[in-house]
């Protein structure tokens, strides 16, 4: 399979859901399986393992606006547990199954979080700035091995 995108986060928090809300607008291709989780768990190393690409998309109050960064498989120094950073993911998905493929983690501005469905203005502006980066990413990776769009 070529690519997997796990989006992060509860969009029944506000921006926490900007992820899933970026997710759900990336057009349907046909190499692309993608997931809404609420939290990364250790089971997805298992799953990711069996793709060339996999992206990690959450909300992130740290980012300035929008970062996609590769992803380095870290080691955690912490017991595992039942929230798992990409990095983790991706160390897990190395050294347990053999992932070898690419990985990416895009981190969006987030700033309010209250209990609500939807976006703040500014989030959801960075969101489709998200989108059309996260697409133009997919093309280049997945275009690369005749994937398309449907």
């Amino acid at each position: 399979m070529a690519a997997i995108l796990i989006a992060i986060g509860n969009p029944l928090r506000g921006d926490d859901g900007v992820a899933h809300f970026i997710a759900d607008r990336l057009p349907t291709m046909r190499d692309l399986v993608r997931r809404n989780v609420l939290q990364l768990t250790p089971e997805h190393a298992a799953e990711i393992a069996s793709f060339n690409l996999a992206i990690f998309v959450d909300a992130d109050v740290d980012a300035l606006e929008l970062r996609i960064e590769n992803i380095r498989a870290e080691e955690s120094r912490a017991p595992l547990t039942h929230v798992s950073t990409p990095g983790q993911i991706v160390a897990i998905a190395r050294n347990v199954f053999a992932f070898s493929g690419k990985a990416y983690y895009c981190r969006v501005s987030a700033s309010d979080f209250a209990f609500r469905e939807g976006l703040s203005r500014r989030t959801a502006l960075i969101a489709s700035k998200a989108e059309g980066a996260l697409l133009a990413l997919l093309m280049d990776e997945i275009g690369q091995r005749g994937g398309t769009l449907q």
